[in-house]
């Protein structure tokens, strides 16, 4: 997942049982991307400096700007410079579904397995406690998974990567380190996302939106 690209050691001082004291500590980047569709939206997104492409196709589709990566009719992408050009076949924002259809019954002793796995894995999070995680699952297990400063970026990220590897996310559902609040929600719906699953707690909009 590109862990070495997303940390490095900084020389900090840690006070400890009295005394201060020198050491190196294991710290995570951060990179500005500049994303811009001329003449219709330019923002920037507060990134790991990792899967970047996924992460640019995965905002335009949660944002309704695309309905697939065929959409797109051409991404530039400098890492130089952090910046991503996109320029659209058609220029047809979409909203999202005010309702999703009745989703597929997942096994929930999978489900916890494949959550404790989740949790196993996440040794960035656990090492540096600056990032978070997303994984796409099902009941076969999970297919992938990807990290990110932000817990909205990792979820971008994550439906970038399915949406450009042809891997559908109306049957499956996405595990996730952070908390849910109502924007996570409303994501997961913009991408036909039928169920979201963290240890971390839900806000009551997230609920009530949910």
């Amino acid at each position: 997942e590109g862990c070495a690209e997303l940390v490095d050691k900084l020389e900090i001082v840690r006070y400890i049982g009295g005394e201060y004291i020198q050491m190196r500590d294991l710290m995570v980047h951060e990179t500005a991307l500049h994303l811009e569709i001329p003449g219709i939206m330019a923002r920037t997104l507060y990134c790991s400096p990792t899967e970047q492409k996924e992460l640019v196709v995965g905002h335009l589709y949660t944002q309704g700007f695309i309905h697939t990566p065929d959409d797109i009719a051409s991404l530039e992408l400098d890492m130089e410079v952090g910046s991503a050009r996109v320029t659209l076949k058609e220029i047809n924002q979409v909203s999202p579904s005010d309702s999703l259809a009745d989703g597929p019954v997942f096994d929930p002793q999978i489900l916890l397995a494949n959550q404790q796995k989740f949790y196993d894995q996440s040794t960035l999070q656990k090492a540096t406690a600056g990032t978070h995680r997303c994984a796409l699952c099902d009941d076969s297990g999970t297919y992938f998974a990807c990290i990110d400063i932000s817990r909205h970026n990792a979820l971008d990220k994550l439906t970038g990567k399915a949406l450009l590897e042809g891997v559908s996310l109306a049957d499956k559902y996405i595990l996730t380190s952070g908390r849910i609040p109502m924007d996570m929600i409303q994501k997961a719906a913009a991408i036909h996302m039928p169920m979201i699953v963290s240890r971390s707690t839900p806000t009551i909009a997230a609920v009530e939106t949910a």
